[in-house]
């Protein structure tokens, strides 16, 4: 019976160290195509990132549930960077720019829509009279 036991244990620390080993590279590591360019933290468990895909920054939100793409930002990550050099964005006004930047265009967009609903129910309005 003490020999079974010594067996599974050594099965078992056998397993962890083939998995870390199996599992270098996963983690919080960037990648070659996908690199977090920056965040903040939003809370205890949500942040706002700036992720740079395939060469085009996106804006995403973080939660403990879910992560969510908020938009796009029209900005290479070179350029996002060079902003990041500047003395006003040591003090994260770079970062709080482009935020408000993305929420003023989902505000426009957001207008749009609403101005275009507003035609879409005027022309209803007509056909049913």
């Amino acid at each position: 019976m003490l020999f079974s036991l010594a067996g599974v244990l050594g099965l078992f620390f056998i397993l962890v160290y083939a998995m870390k080993k199996l599992n270098k590279g996963v983690g919080y590591i960037n990648g070659n195509r996908m690199k977090v360019i920056d965040r903040v933290s939003l809370g205890r468990d949500g942040m706002l990132a700036v992720v740079s895909v395939g060469g085009k920054l996106i804006l995403i939100g973080v939660s403990g549930q879910h992560i969510e793409k908020i938009s796009d930002i029209d900005m290479t990550p070179e350029e996002y960077n060079a902003q990041q050099e500047t003395p006003e964005s040591r003090s994260g006004m770079t970062f709080a720019a482009a935020f408000a930047e993305v929420m003023k265009r989902k505000g426009e967009e957001k207008e749009n829509g609403n101005d275009q609903e507003q035609s879409v129910d005027q022309g209803n309005d007509k056909t049913e009279q």
